[in-house]
């Protein structure tokens, strides 16, 4: 019976480990919902590609370009599989393919974002990094639609931090 009990509390703790989700407050009674998953490479796509002077490296995931990480070939330790912004009664959902490893934790935090109210026109930033790969994604929101606008690594996006 001991073992028993050992074994579901095991299998409990494996699937706690698998999938993480959270709610994240902002001001105006606005909400984030996110959901981070472990990384199962049996699951994707993934491309490795050599450079010029042979180093191979992971150039894509599932067909795409990838976010989270800056080593070769490490391949991520998890994703961000569901963001969903509640804006009063709406709830929209965001793109978050092709982002991995959005933090150390396994957990989102405010911090992480800012919300701006732009007219009738909201605009979620959101930046990532597990301490390597550090990207940033803006998605624009009117009414019950979003758009990614940007995913990238490049400094010119992360001025909205300023």
């Amino acid at each position: 019976m001991k073992y028993i009990l050992l074994l579901v509390l095991l299998s409990n703790l494996n699937a706690i480990a698998q999938e993480n989700s959270g709610i994240i407050l902002f001001e105006n009674n606005i909400k984030l919902h996110w959901t981070i998953k472990t990384f199962n490479a049996k699951e994707h796509q993934i491309k490795i590609c050599k450079n010029d002077s042979g180093v191979q490296y992971i150039c894509a995931i599932d067909n795409a370009i990838w976010y989270g990480s800056d080593i070769p070939v490490d391949k991520p330790k998890n994703q961000l599989t569901n963001l969903v912004l509640e804006i009063g009664k709406n709830k929209i959902i965001l793109d978050v393919s092709s982002m991995f490893n959005p933090n150390f934790s396994s957990e989102l935090s405010k911090h992480q974002f800012k919300i701006v109210k732009e007219g009738n026109q909201y605009v979620l930033f959101g930046f990532f990094s597990d301490g390597a790969g550090t990207y940033t994604a803006h998605w624009r929101i009117i009414d019950t639609i979003s758009i990614r606008e940007v995913i990238s690594n490049s400094e010119e996006y992360f001025s909205w931090q300023n």
